[in-house]
């Protein structure tokens, strides 16, 4: 196998550690490849002038001083307020509707942008799309209460009046033949009125045709369509005569007096949005250059901007809707609405574009030189990468946003403002998170592809047979006083280890690229540390040095998960298995991946429990119904306090080189008098069945806080079931908001002691003190007080 040097696995970052397993708003995807010289693109601002609020605004000014124009202005605005109270009255039903569904409502993107309500299109399919994306202006969210319309939409049913199209011509070009005009105003009848327009203004020599729009534009519900028509009004409004600069002032948030913490927050919120859609617009130029060249295929050009033209177009609403809220008194402000708008489907168009993120550089890299010709506006370097990594980058910026609003608006406690911004902010992390997990997921996909190639002997064992690849890190493992480096690899089924085997050509290289990368930190004015740190990380996911399979573990022969209160971010695992048992510890390199690499590993125990019960279940088919009263379905007895493998037993593979190899077995060590005999010995009990004992309500008391409801578990579960059962019902209480670590259990004996409990022992003997109490008084209650910690 050929193996391209790179830097080694265990290189990683912390950052990049992290990232790699992350399901929160870290981003992992950046772009490696040549490092070309930046142009002003990556540096260059955006300000209001630039974007469709403003432009909006400016145009409506003008017209309204156009003669003829004041009924169609005022037909416009009611038009528009009709579609903005539409709107603000179908937002809360839909939110409604979905905020009770685990999945969120998916917007239906189609090539032709999100729908938005026309009132003179009778498109049956517009109109379903309206109901379901509840979009019918070209403003994200609900209107401040202080506002009736907005700009853009207002501008709009202008146009699509098509009579002041006419009278613009009219006034800016009197030397020729006027337009007659039709004032009626049916659908039809606007439509004429458009085409007359559209033919003088071709005929006009002061015009050029090139960038002509037609008469669907006006209609559609596209701001890219309103764009082009707005363009062309544009161009006739600029014959008609330059205006004074007191007709072309619209105040802008940027340029407003910071009074307090509130609009310095809310101003840098509408300026990095300026700035993201700008960035994205040259994008979508970009696109357009490459599309005209014909450089690559339609289907290469779809993985390179997946969604783009419908990102830029939601995102052209979202900055609008922020922009209707500068200048607004905070009681009226509705800058949650425009958030929780956005969650609520058109987001997940990001989708797409995180999973193919990898796959889009990888082409970059390979088509660089037809890229090179094709356009100018990019360079297919690095530039051209650091923007397709923008997308996810600002999406996940957005948590952090709404995080400072909400702490710059807690004067305001008890308005709808902050009531919407608490909401959008639960809203936006689950959309980040779930982001996030649809690019841990296609990364894994591509980790598990090169997993296959970089290892060269397997040991016997199938990557296939053994599940779906979880999460994947760099980590320190320590076993009695030993620690070494691995890469893990957590799959449904098992857990490998392997340590990697780098060659002198993948060293050299290593030190080249960050010499280049450190170089290129201390030159590059336009290129930030994060983005530079990403594009190394990318380098080391990228890496195909060749690994040796170190050792496994079975999910399955784990029994004890275990975080630890130790300098660093330490996991403890207790497992037993056929050729011995022991304890390990992993060291991860930050918190938040230990903590989901800890929640992963319980689930997969959790999965192997319920499992366990529905085979308990399906084996007791004659069970009576007082039986079946006695122990319910969610506190089903455990068949076996052991470990049950999800496959059959002779479909294991024990070669003598698959155990924990580069751990000591620590079959005779103090550590395995943890394990109950009948753990340690779990393989040769199989078919041996187990009484379901009798039923424990077991009281809990989490770090001072008692938990409401008590536990229901069978006196013969096995202390793993316990805990993992406790750390469950713990997390679902709605007492308990932050994330569950347990590391010690306790309860106190008949004298009234504490007694750690963590083993199958201490558990048998807290049942044995409750047999006690209850043969001595039957009135006794089956009830054990554990605190947690």
């Amino acid at each position: 196998m050929e193996n391209t040097p790179h830097p080694p696995f265990r290189s990683f970052s912390s950052a990049s550690s992290a990232s790699l397993n992350s399901s929160s708003t870290n981003i992992t995807r950046v772009p490696s490849g040549p490092l070309l010289t930046l142009n002003s693109a990556l540096n260059r601002t955006s300000s209001a002038q630039d974007h469709m609020y403003h432009k909006a605004k400016v145009m409506l000014k003008a017209l309204a001083q156009v003669e003829g124009m004041t009924p169609y202005l005022n037909a416009a605005y009611t038009a528009a307020e009709r579609c903005a109270e539409q709107q603000a009255l179908a937002l809360p039903q839909q939110l409604q509707t979905d905020g009770s569904s685990a999945n969120a409502f998916r917007a239906s993107v189609g090539s032709g942008g999100f729908s938005i309500h026309s009132g003179q299109s009778s498109a049956s399919q517009n109109v379903k799309n309206i109901e379901k994306n509840c979009i019918f202006t070209f403003t994200a969210g609900i209107l401040p209460a202080s506002l009736s319309t907005d700009p853009v939409t207002e501008l709009w049913k202008l146009l699509q009046q098509g009579v002041p199209l006419c009278l613009l011509f009219n006034a800016a070009c009197p030397d020729t033949k006027k337009i007659e005009i039709d004032p009626s105003d049916d659908l039809n009848t606007s439509k004429k009125n458009v085409y007359l327009f559209l033919c003088e203004y071709q005929k006009h020599p002061s015009f050029s045709s090139d960038n002509m729009f037609t008469i669907s534009d006006v209609y559609s519900d596209s701001s890219h369509d309103l764009l082009k028509v707005m363009k062309v009004v544009s161009t006739v409004l600029d014959k008609l005569g330059p205006q004074t600069p007191e007709e072309n002032s619209i105040p802008d948030i940027g340029e407003l007096k910071l009074t307090d913490d509130k609009s310095k927050v809310f101003r840098e919120l509408i300026q990095t949005e300026r700035k993201y859609l700008a960035d994205l617009e040259l994008l979508l130029a970009y696109k357009q250059e490459l599309s005209n060249a014909d450089a690559i295929s339609s289907e290469q050009l779809h993985l390179l901007f997946p969604n783009l033209n419908e990102i830029v177009d939601f995102h052209r609403r979202l900055l609008n809707g922020f922009e209707c809220n500068t200048n607004v008194p905070t009681k009226y402000q509705r800058i949650g609405s425009v958030f929780l708008h956005a969650s609520n489907g058109p987001f997940k168009a990001y989708e797409p574009w995180t999973i193919g993120q990898i796959s889009a550089i990888e082409l970059i890299n390979r088509e660089a030189p037809n890229l090179r010709k094709a356009s100018s506006i990019l360079d297919p370097g690095f530039e051209l990468q650091s923007y397709i990594i923008k997308p996810i980058q600002r999406l996940c910026k957005y948590p952090l946003l709404i995080k400072e609003l909400i702490k710059a608006y807690s004067d305001c406690a008890d308005t709808e403002c902050y009531y919407e911004l608490q909401r959008a902010s639960v809203a936006m992390k689950d959309v980040a998170n779930q982001v996030n997990e649809a690019q841990r997921r296609a990364e894994n996909v591509g980790f598990c592809q090169s997993l296959m190639e970089r290892v060269n002997n397997w040991r016997g064992f199938s990557i296939k047979d053994q599940g779906e690849l979880l999460y994947h890190a760099a980590v320190a493992v320590k076993d009695g006083d030993n620690e070494k480096e691995y890469i893990a690899c957590l799959f449904e089924q098992i857990l490998f280890f392997f340590s990697e085997v780098p060659s002198h050509e993948s060293k050299h290289k290593e030190k080249k690229m960050r010499e280049f990368l450190t170089s290129r930190k201390k030159s590059s004015s336009g290129m930030s540390s994060s983005t530079a740190n990403l594009l190394e990380n990318l380098n080391s996911v990228k890496d195909k040095t060749s690994l040796e399979l170190k050792g496994r573990v079975y999910v399955s022969e784990i029994y004890i998960i275990n975080s630890l209160n130790l300098p660093g971010y330490w996991l403890s695992i207790s497992w037993t298995g056929k050729k011995g048992s022991g304890v390990f510890k992993l060291r991860y390199k930050t918190e938040e991946v230990r903590s989901q690499w800890e929640a992963c590993l319980r689930q997969l125990k959790q999965n192997e429990i319920d499992a366990r019960h529905r085979r308990s279940r399906d084996s007791r088919g004659s069970l009576t119904a007082y039986e079946s009263h006695e122990y319910p379905h969610n506190d089903s007895p455990v068949s076996h306090p052991t470990r049950v493998d999800g496959t059959p037993s002779t479909q294991r593979h024990h070669s003598s080189s698959s155990t924990m190899s580069m751990m000591k077995s620590s079959k005779n060590q103090p550590n395995s008098s943890r394990v109950s005999s009948s753990s340690t010995n779990g393989h040769q009990m199989h078919n041996e069945p187990v009484s379901p004992g009798s039923i424990v309500a077991i009281n809990l008391i989490y770090k001072k806080s008692r938990i409401e409801q008590p536990l229901l578990i069978s006196s013969g579960a096995s202390f793993f079931e316990l805990h993992s059962r406790i750390s469950a019902h713990i997390a679902s209480s709605a007492t308990v908001d932050d994330d569950v670590v347990i590391s010690k259990l306790k309860y106190k004996d008949e004298d009234g002691d504490y007694v750690v409990m963590d083993s199958n022992d201490d558990w048998s003997l807290a049942v044995d003190m409750l047999e006690e109490l209850f043969e001595a008084d039957e009135t006794a209650e089956r009830a054990l007080t554990i605190w947690v910690s």
